[in-house]
C-alpha cells in the first residue's frame, strides 16, 4: 500500500556518507567535496554510474547546486533540481518528497538527495543574526526556543528531566554498536543530570552535537530499481506541512529583516496543544492515511532528535501513546530496542551524528535491508520524521518493495 501519487513507483536504491567529524574538522575540504564523496559512495551502493543521475534535491539554503554537482560528476544530463523550504532539518521532508515526485511523474530517472555541512570560523548552526554578531535581545539560539516548549510540556503534563535523560541514554546505548557513530560511550541518568545546564531545563546532553558530514540518498523508479544491486526500499507514504497558525515560529524566521537574517523576536503563536508538540500532529494523520497504515504497523521510529524533549513530543504526535503521556512512555523502556517501538536505533542526532536527519533515512534503509547495527527483527515499516517544530516539516514511511 502507498500514497496515490506514489503508487509504488519510487524507491531508494543507494545510500552513501562520509566519515562523521566534529564541528570544523573537515572545514578545509568544504561541503562540496564532502557531498561528492557521499554521492560516489551512494552510486557504488546502488550499482549505477554517477553519470546516470539526472536530478538533484536538497534542503533549504544548500550551496551544493545541482548544476554544479552534475558538472563535477560528468552527468549525461540535468532534468530536475529542487530545494525544500524549512529551517534546519525541517526541509528534509520537502527534499525527499520532491525527489520522489520527480521520479514518480517521469520528470527525472535518477534523483539524488544530498546534504553536507561543515562549520568553520564563528558560524553556528541555527544562530541568529549576522555571522559573529548576535541579536540584541530575544531567543538567540535554537536551545533558547526549544527550552520554552520543554518547560511548558513539563508544567502541563508533569514531564521530568529523567524523561529527557532516557532519550539520550537510549541514543548512546544504540550508538555503542554503531561503528559510524561519534559518541559510542553509554551513559547513566546521573551522567545526564551532571551535564551542564545550557538553557533551563535543557542540559548539554539534551542537545545534539554540531558535526561535519556529507550524505547522499539515491531514488529511482521501482521498475529501474529491480535491476540494480540492492533490494529496493519502497517509499510507502510521505507527508509535509504543519498545523494551522503554526509556522517557523520558534526562531522568528517569518520576520526576517531586510538583510534576510531572522528576527530574534520569535513568533510563538501556536495553540497550546501544538506548542507542546513536535509539529507533526496534522501530517501524521496524512502520512498514515495515505499508506493505509497506523502506529501499530510501525516497526522502527526514527525521530528527529536535535533536542531530547522533541522526541517525547514526536512520540505523542505519531500516536505511539496519548498526548501528555510521552514521558512515562519512554521511562517504561518502550523506546529501547527491546521495547514497544524502537526509536533511533542508530543513535540519531544525539549520538551518531547531527546530519539534519539524513542518517535517519540511511538507517531506515539499512533496517529494511536487514543490515543495521542494531537490526530489529522482521522490520518492514519504518517511520522517519524530519526536523521537529519547523514548518514545513515532514515524515516518511519506508517499507519493503
Amino acid at each position: 500500500m502507498s500514497a496515490d501519487w506514489l503508487n509504488g513507483k519510487a524507491a531508494i536504491v543507494g545510500i552513501g556518507h562520509t566519515a562523521y567529524g566534529k564541528r570544523g574538522e573537515f572545514a578545509e575540504r568544504g561541503t562540496f567535496s564532502l557531498v561528492i564523496e557521499a554521492v560516489l559512495k551512494a552510486c557504488e551502493d546502488a550499482g549505477i554510474s554517477p553519470k546516470e543521475i539526472d536530478g538533484w534535491s536538497s534542503y533549504s539554503n544548500d550551496p551544493n547546486q545541482g548544476a554544479m554537482l552534475s558538472a563535477m560528476l560528468g552527468c549525461n544530463q540535468l532534468r530536475f533540481t529542487a530545494m525544500g523550504w524549512g529551517g534546519g532539518g525541517g526541509a528534509m521532508g520537502g527534499a525527499y518528497m520532491y525527489a520522489a515526485m520527480a521520479v514518480a511523474t517521469g520528470q527525472a530517472d535518477v534523483v539524488c538527495v544530498v546534504r553536507g555541512a561543515t562549520m568553520p570560523g564563528s558560524a553556528r548552526f541555527g544562530g541568529m543574526g549576522r555571522p559573529g554578531e548576535g541579536p540584541p535581545h530575544g531567543m538567540v539560539s535554537p536551545g533558547n526556543a526549544f527550552a520554552l516548549a520543554a518547560r511548558r510540556h513539563m508544567a502541563r503534563f508533569g514531564t521530568t528531566e529523567d524523561h529527557f535523560g532516557e532519550i539520550t541514554i537510549n541514543a548512546r546505548r544504540n550508538a555503542a554498536n554503531n561503528p559510524f557513530a561519534r559518541f559510542r560511550d553509554e551513559i547513566t541518568m546521573e551522567d545526564h543530570h551532571n551535564s551542564p545546564m545550557i538553557c533551563d531545563p535543557l542540559r548539554k546532553m539534551d542537545f545534539c552535537m554540531e558535526s561535519d558530514f556529507g550524505t547522499a540518498v539515491i531514488i529511482t523508479s521501482m521498475e529501474r530499481a529491480k535491476d540494480l544491486k540492492q533490494e529496493p526500499v519502497s517509499l510507502l507514504s510521505m507527508a509535509m506541512g504543519g498545523p494551522p497558525r503554526w509556522g517557523d515560529a520558534w526562531f522568528g524566521q517569518a520576520a526576517a529583516d531586510s538583510s534576510g537574517m531572522a528576527s530574534p523576536v520569535g513568533g510563538h503563536i501556536s495553540s497550546d496543544d501544538d506548542y507542546v508538540s513536535g509539529g507533526y500532529r496534522t501530517l501524521a494523520v496524512d502520512l498514515y492515511n495515505k499508506a493505509g497504515l497506523g502506529p501499530d504497523d510501525v516497526d522502527v521510529a526514527l525521530l528527529y532528535d536535535h533536542f531530547t524533549p522533541m522526541v517525547i513530543m514526536a512520540i505523542e504526535d505519531f500516536q505511539f501513546c496519548k498526548k501528555g503521556e510521552g514521558g512515562p512512555f519512554v521511562a517504561e523502556g518502550n523506546i529501547r530496542r527491546e521495547g514497544k517501538i524502537p526509536v533511533n536505533t542508530h543513535g540519531g542526532n544525539l549520538a551518531e551524528v547531527y546530519a539534519h536527519g539524513m542518517t535517519h533515512v540511511i538507517e531506515g534503509v539499512r533496517q529494511i535491508r536487514g543490515v543495521a547495527s542494531n537490526q530489529i527483527a522482521d522490520a518492514e515499516v519504518i517511520l522517519i520524521a524530519a526536523g521537529a517544530s519547523m514548518a514545513p516539516t515532514g515524515a516518511i514511511l519506508l517499507g519493503k518493495a
